[in-house]
């Protein structure tokens, strides 16, 4: 997509992608926890969902969260695309959490390919810039940006790479991971290149890992700076591996925090063979420390964005 010189658009300072080239590397679920993390502390937080891939890992639309916008829906991307079809500012869904709006992925993000390639003829890599312009009448209202970006998709990722002005990239420890990272550099070097000048690499993260595997996350530490370059800081802290509590917090829409917090009310397993409770209404015990971990990671990007800032 990227060729011609076009005018820089500067993104706003407070603005940062969760993006790497592959799916199921716990991008989504950093991008709405990293989010939700500011908004409890405060600070007014849009999280911009460019997937076509929804996981609502937040509760927006299977549980009627937040407060929709009159007119037409904006759930399952559709208003995400119509801002960039009708060149107007983005709507959100407000107050998803206090203090946490959210603009909706989903199916009709997809759609975004189709658009922006037939507007190439005509705008050339202006159409890069099509997400930048529909989030700046917006920013100036915003603490924090967030941008959960779409794996596997050239375009939709240099649109996201437009609009903000951290890079963030998590990976796991498996060679397609590595690729997709490989991948995503490429993007970043094109946008930051011939768009988006102001773009910087914040750091990486290693998820899902076995945090005792310590020769294998040396192993991925050295693609990381390979790929991204050998000054990427590497946050310490690694998110485990723990399916069950993840899949019923985001079943439930809850993040790992919220899921820990309910633990006190939790059906026990002999509740469960007397026939009072389900499967489903046992709460397991290592959500707390997946939880712990989250809120360490969240905390530690939030420190390296603000360190590459100074």
């Amino acid at each position: 997509m990227l060729s011609d010189a076009v005018q820089f658009i500067e993104p706003p300072q407070n603005a940062v992608m969760i993006g790497t080239g592959k799916g199921g590397v716990g991008k989504s679920t950093i991008a709405a926890h990293k989010a939700a993390w500011h908004a409890a502390r405060g600070e007014r937080t849009l999280l911009i969902c460019i997937t076509s891939q929804d996981d609502d890992d937040l509760g927006i639309e299977r549980f009627s969260r937040g407060i929709r916008p009159e007119g037409p829906s904006v759930l399952n991307g559709l208003g995400l695309y119509r801002s960039i079809q009708e060149r107007t500012p983005l709507v959100p869904v407000r107050e998803v959490r206090p203090n946490l709006d959210v603009v909706p992925g989903g199916e009709a993000v997809g759609e975004l390919l189709t658009l922006l390639t037939a507007r190439m003829p005509v705008e050339g890599i202006h159409v890069v810039s099509s997400l930048a312009r529909a989030l700046a009448p917006l920013a100036p209202w915003y603490d924090q940006i967030v941008f959960d970006s779409a794996p596997e998709q050239d375009s939709l990722e240099q649109l996201a790479l437009a609009a903000t002005r951290w890079l963030f990239v998590p990976t796991r420890s498996d060679d397609t991971s590595i690729r997709g990272m490989r991948r995503i550099a490429r993007n970043y070097k094109l946008v930051r290149k011939q768009l988006n000048p102001y773009l910087q690499v914040a750091g990486a993260c290693l998820y899902g890992s076995n945090p005792s595997a310590t020769q294998l996350h040396d192993e991925v530490r050295a693609e990381v700076l390979k790929e991204l370059g050998p000054s990427t800081p590497m946050t310490s802290v690694i998110v485990g591996y723990r399916e069950m509590p993840a899949v019923n917090a985001r079943r439930k829409g809850l993040t790992f925090g919220e899921y820990a917090a309910l633990l006190p009310t939790s059906a026990k397993s002999y509740d469960v063979a007397a026939g009072r409770a389900s499967r489903a209404d046992v709460i397991p015990q290592s959500i707390q420390p997946l939880a712990e971990e989250m809120d360490l990671l969240t905390s530690e990007i939030d420190a390296l964005c603000r360190k590459a800032a100074d």
